[in-house]
């Protein structure tokens, strides 16, 4: 039992790494550098709070925030959306993580081993939560990526959909299917630990229980009051 948690914990912090990866990075989307035919020379990404630009031969990316463009664009194209499901998924993996380590015997943030079990249930549901989010921010964002954003044009403070930069999918939607996948699989086994935890406690309570003294067994009283005739 107290391997299996172990595992988890371990695995449960490489997809709540690759969350805060996607709420951070740009590579949310990036250009098709072969538009019908059309070579670009600019390397372009966009993510939930940065849209970058890349010169052909520089060095670094030049990045401006996208909050020149106001809440009610952002929304219009899901990306205030994308945020409130990653910033929430963040959380939610983090707290798992948290409370998968206290669930382990190696702490004593929880002393006994029901307290144990019960953590280990909190961090099953909480990296539930965080898969699930992460999930459906991602998925979300690649079918606008694909269908809706096709062409989208940035510039001058305003955001519009027209004969503009062909856009495919980024590093941070893959980083976050794969933190989906893992997320989901961590629940699964905290929840094993979870339950191998309540067994463990079962079987210790019958094997401490021995039933009555064998003296007050050979007495009757076991069995009731005697008639004497």
């Amino acid at each position: 039992m107290g391997a299996i948690r172990t595992i988890g914990i371990f695995l449960g912090f490489i997809p709540t790494c690759l969350s805060f990866y996607c709420l951070i990075t740009p590579f949310w989307a990036t250009n098709v550098s072969n538009n019908n035919g059309i070579q670009t020379t600019n390397q372009k990404a966009l993510g939930l709070w940065k849209y970058c630009e890349k010169p052909q031969n520089a060095g670094n990316y030049q990045c401006q925030s996208l909050s020149q463009f106001g809440i009610a664009q952002l929304a219009q194209y899901g990306i205030v959306g994308f945020r409130v499901l990653v910033i929430i998924s963040c959380i939610a993996g983090t707290g798992g993580f948290i409370a998968g380590v206290a669930s382990s015997d190696s702490v004593n943030i929880a002393s006994t081993k029901k307290d144990k079990g019960r953590a280990a249930g909190g961090a099953a549901g909480m990296f539930s939560v965080a898969g699930v989010l992460i999930l459906a921010a991602t998925s979300w964002a690649a079918n606008s990526i694909i269908k809706r954003w096709k062409q989208l044009q940035m510039g001058g403070g305003e955001i519009s959909i027209s004969a503009g930069t062909q856009w495919t999918l980024g590093a941070a939607i893959y980083a976050g299917w794969i933190a989906a996948v893992i997320y989901i699989g961590v629940a699964i086994i905290m929840f094993m630990g979870c339950c191998s935890s309540s067994d463990d406690e079962e079987d210790e309570y019958e094997n401490d229980y021995q039933g009555p003294p064998g003296a007050y067994t050979e007495s009757g009283y076991s069995q009731g009051r005697k008639e004497f005739v």
